[in-house]
């Protein structure tokens, strides 16, 4: 059922019910800020004083009730894909509270991340493997989640960088499947994330009182992976499979570069590092506040290539000419910077 089929007493209860999410994102963030579990400040972080962490609960609470309620308002009965989309973020999320309470070693996290990303690939195809194609199709979306869940605990580096990148991406790929008339389970499971983040945002930018933690990134990427399956598997959206790949390609080259560099030069990569695009630019002097923003433009210079490839506007050789560009020249400038700066090296 689409937005623009319900009736005006449903839409309105829907809006409130996203408003509602957005204030009560706020007041748990306040609430989690009270509770003073502090990430203190190590040789790796961005940093300098002790700061609340956890805020990705008040994102977790608000998305794991919000998405059924939504449901419900609009009379959508919930799917497999619906269910286990569910059931693995709150799976996700507990596990990654937990170890942001007691870090735990990364190959659990590891395994934590792919019981989740093949429970949601397996909600998203609906049917059980049964011959290889569709092993072949559950270990593809598997592999998918699992690189957006570290994509975005990777990034969550910085005052409000991944938090609005992710908020970005969920608004974008809401405007663009209601435009395709596709069901509240895509696109209100996008306005719900978003709401959610948009309560927890001002806490984490400019200047961040309170991180989300794992619970957070982590449960942001599970649900930006779904969300790209849910358009993938829209017939009404040209090629649908690279549309959230665009979306976030500033942050999937960051990361992709950052562990290619690491692979070539023999350096552990499940090990802790300061090593990514952004973080680099942060230690060569750049101000957090600044370095966050040129990262939101990324992801809508990504999200315009994105609607007008959506649209058959432009194909996917020229969708993705404009943010090859401008990855390209913020690594230019960042290789710039560092070997400017006294005593900076990768």
């Amino acid at each position: 059922m689409t937005l623009l089929h319900n009736d005006h007493a449903e839409n309105v209860i829907f809006v409130l019910l996203l408003g509602a999410g957005a204030v009560m994102a706020a007041l748990l963030s306040r609430r989690v800020i009270g509770l003073r579990i502090l990430d203190y400040p190590t040789g790796r972080s961005a940093h300098a004083r002790p700061v609340p962490k956890g805020g990705g609960l008040a994102i977790l609470a608000v998305f794991v009730t919000g998405v059924p309620l939504a449901q419900m308002i609009l009379h959508h009965a919930p799917t497999l894909a619906d269910k286990t989309l569910l059931a693995a973020t709150a799976w996700l999320g507990l596990f990654s509270w937990r170890d942001d309470m007691h870090p735990m070693p990364a190959i659990w996290k590891l395994g934590a991340q792919v019981l989740a990303a093949l429970l949601v690939a397996w909600g998203s195809l609906g049917v059980l493997p049964h011959d290889g194609a569709t092993w072949g199709l559950l270990l593809g979306r598997g592999l998918w989640l699992v690189v957006l869940c570290n994509t975005i605990n990777f990034m969550d580096g910085l005052d409000g960088l991944a938090a609005g990148c992710t908020l970005l991406a969920c608004m974008v790929t809401a405007i663009l499947c209601l435009h395709a008339h596709a069901g509240v389970e895509t696109w209100g499971t996008a306005l719900v994330m978003a709401v959610a983040i948009a309560g927890f945002l001002p806490f984490n930018f400019p200047k961040a009182r309170l991180f989300m933690g794992d619970v957070g990134s982590q449960c942001c990427g599970l649900v930006l992976g779904a969300l790209g399956l849910h358009m993938a598997d829209l017939p009404q959206l040209a090629h649908g499979w690279a549309l959230m790949p665009l979306m976030l390609s500033g942050l999937l080259a960051d990361v992709g570069v950052t562990l290619l560099r690491r692979t070539v030069l023999r350096r552990p990569l499940l090990q802790a590092h300061r090593e990514h695009l952004y973080q680099m630019a942060h230690r060569s002097g750049m101000k957090p506040a600044s370095i966050t923003i040129l990262a939101w433009a990324a992801t809508l210079c990504g999200a315009g290539a994105a609607c007008a490839l959506a649209g058959s506007v432009i194909d996917l050789p020229a969708a993705l000419l404009g943010p090859l560009a401008l990855q390209l020249a913020w690594g230019v400038a960042v290789i710039g910077r560092v070997r400017h700066a006294p005593e900076l090296r990768w």
